[in-house]
């Protein structure tokens, strides 16, 4: 592995987390939790491939680390870039929080529903640990408890309603459950990520920087030990947990060969180069009907043919790879990781999609800071681990993961949304003023006024006013 390219990493991610750590709101935002994933979830693996190769070419060491830095890169470059108006205007929905709550306690009754149908299927119903048939669907609407959290815990700040925060109890106790019983790393991004968002822009709550670095490096520490917790949770109970020893774990983690998804990375991207094989964005779509089509209603057939058909690969190709990965496969359970996904679409122009993930975030950002803008709140907030798992795991994740949030949480702002005739006639008329294109928070501050000669005119003092009104 190129040792230039590792030096490259360290620079870019400390770039990054160097300006996070300046402003530490700035954490919140794309390319700074972005750059905290690849530290925590990818440099590790560098340190460990690059040490123990093991049955990966060695010649395709340099490539995953030049799509690692390309990737990350794309990450601020494409932030820098201004916010898309198209979302900015979308975003900026005025709602009514109450109309709102109703569609979150919606969620969360059907979260449960699905969670009680799924609890009551065996092993054999459910296809084992790779879930197959019905209880996909049943996954697919348990999943509604990450939006239904988040807009009743936003209600319950706001409102201050005991209503409100029983329905945000209920809805924490599913993903707390996967975190403690099943050591589900999503499912933990998603809660810390999901209190941590609707606190700033509920409360403008920023973490102090100590405990977003123990963030970091407990995070590091722990995802190496994941397969171990879980394997010790479910023999021995969770108390058993507190026998793990995450710093001695992390150690052999380094220090001895281990099963890492950067492999899988490298060994794609070897592969793809060998056998020319791209797929030029046909996975994205192929995606998109895996997890929206279910097989159970259209048949596997109509199913199967709404997807592109893979490329016949050349028999002389096959073998050179063959040779060069010395028969390596990917060990069950790990994932191609967003480099080596990405690069299996467009080579390495695959890295540009993080262009992309970077603008709808930077637009997203920008829309959410203002006043009355529920609807970028909740899909920034949402769609931000799809984010994280662009990177752990692959590309391809975070469109169904778009699309699913657009769904559900557009049908709750189309009910609770204001009327335009309602919001003109509302006291002050008219509404808000787009929020600005140009950048951050101190960006929509207003500059005080010229100094004035002519006199005062006194003016009857204003009401006070609530600050959870202007959301």
């Amino acid at each position: 592995m190129s040792l230039l390219q590792i030096w490259i990493f360290v620079f870019l991610a400390g770039f990054l987390l160097a300006r996070g750590f300046a402003v530490p709101r700035r954490f919140f935002e794309f390319p700074y939790f972005m750059a905290a994933t690849f530290v925590v979830f990818i440099f590790p693996q560098v340190i460990s491939l690059s040490r123990f190769p093991g049955a990966t070419p060695l010649e395709s060491l340099t490539p995953v680390m030049i799509m690692t830095n390309l990737c990350l890169a794309c990450c601020y470059l494409g932030y820098l870039l201004r916010p898309s108006q198209w979302i900015v205007r979308h975003g900026s929905t005025p709602v009514k929080l109450e109309r709102l709550f109703h569609f979150g306690v919606v969620f969360v009754i059907v979260s449960l529903f699905f969670n009680f149908l799924i609890s009551r299927m065996t092993a054999e119903e459910t296809g084992g640990s790779m879930w197959t048939g019905r209880v996909t669907i049943y996954h697919f609407f348990s999943q509604l408890v990450y939006p239904g959290f988040a807009i009743c815990l936003y209600t319950a700040l706001t409102k201050r309603s005991s209503l409100a925060w029983m329905f945000t109890f209920l809805a924490a106790l599913n993903p707390v459950m996967s975190i403690v019983l099943a050591g589900r790393r999503e499912s933990a991004a998603l809660f810390v990520l999901t209190i941590g968002l609707t606190l700033f822009f509920q409360r403008r709550f920023v973490p102090p920087r100590a405990l977003i670095a123990a963030g970091i490096v407990f995070a590091m520490l722990a995802i190496p030990a994941t397969t171990k917790y879980r394997t010790t949770v479910s023999l021995e109970g969770v108390g058993s947990a507190r026998r793990i020893d995450l710093v001695e774990n992390f150690q052999r983690f380094l220090n001895e060969e281990s099963i890492l998804e950067l492999r899988n990375a490298a060994v794609l991207i070897y592969a793809t180069r060998m056998r020319g094989n791209y797929d030029y964005g046909t996975a994205y779509w192929d995606q998109l009907v895996f997890r929206f089509v279910p097989a159970q209603l259209f048949g596997k057939e109509f199913k199967d043919k709404l997807m592109f058909e893979e490329p016949v690969i050349d028999e002389e190709k096959e073998e050179a790879v063959e040779i060069g990965i010395r028969s390596f496969s990917a060990p069950k359970g790990t994932t191609l990781t967003g480099m080596g996904d990405a690069f299996k679409q467009f080579g390495y122009f695959g890295c540009l999609f993080f262009v992309l993930l970077a603008l709808i975030f930077r637009s997203l950002w920008e829309t959410s800071l203002q006043p009355n803008t529920f609807f970028a709140k909740l899909l920034y907030i949402q769609t931000s681990t799809s984010a994280m798992r662009a990177v752990t795991h692959q590309t391809v994740d975070y469109f169904p993961g778009l699309l699913y949030n657009l769904v559900f949480l557009g049908m709750a702002v189309l009910y609770a949304r204001i009327p335009r005739k309602a919001r003109a006639m509302s006291k002050g008329g008219g509404t808000s003023p787009p929020p600005p294109l140009n950048g951050t928070v101190s960006a929509t501050k207003l500059e005080p006024p010229a100094p004035s000669t002519r006199a005062p005119i006194p003016l009857a003092p204003a009401k006070k006013r609530d600050l959870s009104e202007l959301e």
